[in-house]
């Protein structure tokens, strides 16, 4: 079974994330085993960001690794389960609250 990082490579749509998490040397965290969740956005979303913002996120290492630990939490999720949830801590310690 493939870990959470391979299958981000393996989709294809990922191309911005995945370097992002290599120039951040997160790329064992999500190796491991987990169970992990990623709220994962897609190069077509990293696109609708004006440049200067995404080049300035990528040359931040500290900031970018706070967005990108974020987006993750140590937890397997379905749908289902986030539609039921109100919030849930992250990998970064912050809470992601979901709005119904």
């Amino acid at each position: 079974m493939k870990n959470l990082f391979e299958t981000t490579i393996e989709l294809g749509s990922f191309k911005t994330l995945v370097k992002a998490f290599q120039d951040t040397d997160l790329v064992d965290t999500l190796s491991n085993d987990g169970p992990f969740t990623m709220f994962a956005p897609t190069d077509k979303a990293f696109s609708k960001l004006p440049s200067n913002i995404l080049e300035y996120i990528f040359h931040d290492i500290e900031k970018l690794t706070e967005i990108l630990t974020y987006h993750v939490v140590s937890n397997s999720l379905m749908i289902n389960d986030v539609t039921n949830l109100n919030k849930i801590k992250t990998v970064n310690g912050n809470e992601v609250k979901f709005y119904k």
